[in-house]
């Protein structure tokens, strides 16, 4: 069955099997490149989560008390999340929540304390809208990274996303090395204060 909604541009759930392998693993470790950012507890979003390379391990990372949220445009792909998760203790710290093309499609209360955008930002139709749709579902101090592939997007492209990040609010805290491609570690600009 084929998605109707997915876009053109979309890496299909045809091709999950490159995303999620023992190869992949050993040469883009998930806790080795998300544990910097997630502790006991934390609420995370896997936007464009694919077949869930990164979020079994972000769930553990976030522990019993900690949960996922994986989101994803294809359906295919959150069956694929949700085979992995018959029988698994993970089941109850993952929620597998399909978006729209054109939205998150998430539920206005939900708060991040850390997105993962893992080589889907240059998927999008609209970057701007995107980035201050991530804003609305992080927390105060929240952290986002964003990590674009060097086989797909060249540094030109990646800084014009940098550039929409930062017009819809964010701060570049970082562009950490030895994410698995272009990376940025994102944070929602402070409100200024006015002192009486």
């Amino acid at each position: 069955m084929t998605d109707q909604n997915a876009s053109p541009h979309v890496c299909s759930h045809r091709h999950s099997f490159s995303l999620d392998n023992i190869f992949r693993s050993l040469i883009q470790p998930p806790k080795k490149i998300v544990g910097p950012y997630i502790a006991e507890g934390d609420t995370v979003i896997d936007l464009g989560c694919g077949p869930g390379f990164f979020t079994l391990p972000m769930a553990e990372l976030a522990g019993n008390a900690g949960h996922v949220i994986a989101v994803d445009l294809q359906s295919e792909m959150l069956a694929k999340i949700r085979k992995k998760l018959d029988g698994s203790p993970l089941k109850n710290r993952i929620t597998l929540h399909r978006c729209r093309a054109d939205s998150l499609n998430l539920d206005e209360s939900v708060r991040a304390d850390f997105v993962l955008a893992y080589y889907m930002i240059h998927e999008t139709p609209d970057q701007p809208a995107f980035f201050k749709a991530i804003k609305k579902i992080l927390k105060p101090g929240g952290k986002v990274l964003v990590v674009e592939p060097p086989f797909h997007v060249n540094k030109k492209a990646f800084s014009k996303s940098m550039e929409y990040a930062e017009k819809s609010g964010f701060t570049v805290l970082e562009t950490p090395r030895r994410k698995g491609g272009l990376a940025m570690l994102l944070s929602v600009k402070p409100e200024p204060t006015l002192f009486a």
